[in-house]
């Protein structure tokens, strides 16, 4: 006869406190990181206004452009903007009052990467749509890139680069030149942005929220920055860091969601690649 070890009544009621208390602990770190990054917000809303944000975002997408070749395509533009478009549709609650967001591809097919410019711009090349390997692939970077905006990541990176009085000084029109100066820096850099990892995490969650509203697979989001991970591709690692580690963390809130879509887009996807020569 096997016997069984029972636990003494004593150590299950220590187990049980003990449990309980991580579960507090975690809630009060997960409040405190969310109010923190909604007060970030609401110093970003405050210091740079929307208004500032489209100017600048207008100067440093008249740079960027000059400088890249945007995709000729038409129909390239139209297939990723209609992606888009799904993304921004679910993010339509979080997005800021008078930020426009749009897409628009970068005919370079060496250079994996995506990125947000002031005032809701969104850049992707197609180095990237070539190392993709589904609709929901594509969607998740969408969704990381537009939560960027909607979370106002880029106001904040500004705040740190320059500091809030000095951007107060441009936001308030009494120094134009450093505003100029500052949109032709951004300008330069291209994806200027090294997020925080707060800002990382921050966009990753919510960016995972707005593709599964538009109706995608998240777990393109996981298959992706796995598959960045593991090629070490040095462009987008150096600016969205860790996409193995982050692979991971986005897997684990996927087992929590319940009746996640199954769109992933794989057959239509290929076909679109096919079609455009990626």
């Amino acid at each position: 006869m096997q016997l069984t070890r029972t636990e003494p009544a004593l150590t299950r009621g220590k187990t049980m406190k003990y449990s309980v208390f991580l579960t507090l602990i975690f809630s009060v770190l997960l409040t405190q990181a969310c109010a923190t990054s909604n007060l970030a917000r609401q110093t970003a809303d405050q210091v740079f206004p929307v208004s500032e944000e489209n100017k600048m975002g207008k100067e440093v997408a008249v740079q960027i452009e000059a400088e890249n070749k945007v995709h000729q395509d038409p129909n390239l533009q139209a297939y990723i903007r209609g992606m888009g478009a799904k993304i921004v549709a679910a993010a339509k609650n979080d997005i800021p009052r008078g930020i426009r967001i749009t897409f628009t591809v970068v005919d370079d097919p060496k250079t994996v990467n995506a990125f947000a410019i002031p005032g809701g711009n969104i850049y992707i090349y197609t180095g990237l749509l070539k190392s993709a390997s589904s609709e929901a692939e594509v969607a998740g970077v969408l969704g990381h890139e537009v939560a960027h905006v909607t979370r106002r990541h880029v106001a904040q990176r500004l705040l740190v680069m320059v500091g809030a009085d000095q951007l107060i000084q441009m936001a308030s029109g009494k120094d134009p030149s450093g505003l100029a100066g500052l949109a032709g820096s951004v300008a330069a850099q291209g994806y200027f942005l090294k997020y925080s990892r707060d800002h990382e995490h921050d966009a990753d969650d919510f960016g995972l929220d707005y593709m599964v509203r538009a109706g995608y697979n998240p777990q393109g989001f996981v298959t992706f920055f796995k598959k960045l991970g593991d090629s070490n591709v040095p462009e987008f690692l150096s600016t969205h860091p860790d996409p193995a580690g982050r692979a991971r963390t986005a897997q684990e809130r996927i087992r929590e969601m319940s009746n996640t879509p199954s769109y992933t887009g794989e057959a239509e996807f290929k076909a679109k690649k096919q079609e455009f020569g990626l």
